[in-house]
């Protein structure tokens, strides 16, 4: 599917835009939901003997970061959310051209560590007022119950540079309940949680944010992909991965061409 790529979903740009977060109306199919699975699976075993280095992180086998590789189901998800439109919907809620900031996994389990769960936090730590700089995406690979510590979002805080404090977040926070295979876009300026596990099971999920182009990711996927790998994928998946945001580091590779420069004069 490629005509997606140009379109904007209007009633989920409303969404984000009145309320700071919205769901994708299509959700995942099953089939890339059990492979996704799979994967965050993996990447939590591989994260763990980096986290368990560090004696004070207890987030070991709860949370992975920059789990992104060449094989597996990742780049396949980032391909169907160019196709069905939610990139370009990302871009118009930003105002510019996009690149994947961070990608990371995450399971909210019974015995997660409480401060984990319910530190209230926004992703992004520079008040940037009416310039949006970052968008989130959730992608959840567990139906996300209020039993199982759906995310907690407080509507409006976008617009706030202070923290509400706690008892203005517990009187105004809404749960974000949806099926496993939904997708929940959300403003970075919004001050979130996660919510308490009173359940024996796993709530897993993706999560992923997306930011302008000039602004620096939490990442360098580019390099850590390898210039084979970005090289062969289309325009759009280059774009996301910031292949058209790099910077130079020798003077060959600022006086390039127009169409080889690095930094690409679109980007912001």
């Amino acid at each position: 599917m490629t005509a997606g790529i140009t379109i904007v979903d209007e009633c989920l740009l409303g969404q984000l835009q009145k309320n700071g977060y919205g769901f994708v109306r299509q959700n995942l199919p099953s089939t890339m939901v059990d492979q996704l699975l799979s994967d965050h699976a993996r990447s939590l075993l591989q994260a763990v003997e980096f986290q368990r280095s560090d004696a004070t992180d207890h987030r070991a086998g709860h949370v992975a970061f920059h789990v992104l590789e060449r094989e597996g189901s990742f780049p396949t998800l980032l391909e169907w959310l160019i196709d069905h439109g939610v990139v370009t919907t990302l871009e118009r809620f930003l105002g510019g051209k996009l690149v994947l900031n961070s990608f990371g996994a995450f399971n909210n389990l019974s015995s997660t560590d409480a401060s984990t769960r319910r530190g209230i936090h926004r992703d992004v730590r520079s008040w940037s007022a009416d310039c949006l700089l970052m968008a989130q995406a959730v992608v959840m690979l567990d139906e996300f119950t209020v039993d199982n510590g759906a995310t907690l979002l407080l509507p409006g805080s976008q617009h706030s540079p202070e923290f509400p404090g706690e008892e203005a977040f517990e009187a105004g926070y809404v749960n974000a309940v949806a099926p496993a295979g939904s997708i929940m876009l959300f403003d970075s300026r919004m001050w979130h949680a996660a919510g308490i596990n009173l359940t024996e099971r796993p709530r897993r999920c993706l999560t992923l944010s997306f930011s302008k182009a000039f602004v620096k990711p939490q990442f360098d996927y580019c390099r850590a992909l390898g210039e084979e790998f970005c090289l062969s994928r289309r325009t759009e998946m280059k774009q996301l991965l910031g292949w058209h945001a790099r910077v130079p580091s020798t003077l060959q590779e600022w006086y390039r061409p127009e169409d080889e420069r690095f930094y690409r004069k679109d980007q912001g």
